[in-house]
């Protein structure tokens, strides 16, 4: 399971990037940096979206060296680093992109999400916590702390940023995943199933959500009823006053007189025939 999260972890950091990095390049663009910085970390950034992350590493190094007050290098290098497995380094670049720009979220976010890499919950907390603060607004502040509640097993917290999350972005299929996982890990099956369904219209025939669904519901059903035990016969008591060993030598009794009546009446057949 330890390892199962870990992949989720990093394939979550990975489409982070994605996105990141396309909103870097438009970005550059239209604030007119340094032809060579532009230049450098466009390269960089391509070379990311392809996978080829230590190529994309050496451009945006070059495109740091050329514009270092451009506080977006330092998170598009960072990512990289994070999705190259390099950790220390996207934490030096997004420690780095908070102190140039500690007002914004961006930083704590990205920071929060190496020190979730790291199994660093109670790190990436603070940084999330910092998040929210700085921008209450933004639903990733509140899912990236849900999940760092989730893993630190304080689930009813994590349900409850999920839950702002989802106010703030409806129908976000992740976010609706995390929350039933995080009501699942409760024993909340039944609250969990609509999550799930509303899950499944985002995203209709998901293999693994149709699949979680099927066993939250299998868990929330009642258990069938137990068979009733048919009692065993009651013995009927002896009368009172009478002991076992005294009512064995009565029935034994009775059966010998019954045998001494049937030959009596026997011989008196044999009489009467003869």
């Amino acid at each position: 399971m330890h390892n199962l999260r870990n992949q989720i972890l990093k394939l979550a950091g990975i489409a982070f990037i994605v996105t990141g990095l396309a909103i870097s390049v438009y970005a550059q663009k239209k604030t007119g940096s340094s032809s060579a910085a532009a230049e450098h970390g466009n390269r960089g950034n391509q070379l990311a979206q392809a996978g080829k992350y230590d190529e994309a590493i050496v451009e945006l190094t070059k495109a740091i060296a050329a514009n270092g007050s451009d506080v977006r290098l330092y998170y598009d290098r960072g990512r990289v680093y994070r999705a190259a497995g390099k950790n220390p380094e996207s934490l030096a670049d997004f420690t780095k992109a908070i102190a140039m720009a500690p007002k914004s979220e961006t930083g704590y976010v990205e920071r929060g999400q190496i020190q979730m890499v790291t199994s660093q919950f109670d790190a990436a907390l603070a940084d999330y916590n910092k998040a929210v603060e700085l921008n209450p607004a933004n639903p990733v502040c509140y899912d990236r702390r849900g999940f760092a509640f989730y893993n630190l097993r304080r689930f009813e917290e994590a349900i409850k940023d999920y839950t702002t999350s989802l106010e703030k972005k409806p129908n976000d299929l992740q976010t609706l995943n995390r929350r039933a996982d995080a009501k699942v890990a409760l024993n909340k099956f039944a609250e969990a199933i609509p999550d799930l369904e509303a899950a499944l219209k985002v995203k209709p025939g998901d293999f693994e959500t149709t699949q979680h669904l099927a066993f939250v519901k299998a868990k929330a059903a009642p258990p069938p009823p137990r068979p009733v035990a048919t009692p065993p016969p009651t013995p009927t008591p002896a009368p009172a006053g009478i002991t076992r060993p005294m009512a064995i030598g009565i029935g034994v009794g009775a059966l010998i007189l019954i045998a001494l009546i049937a030959v009596v009446v026997a011989r008196r057949k044999e009489r009467h025939i003869s």
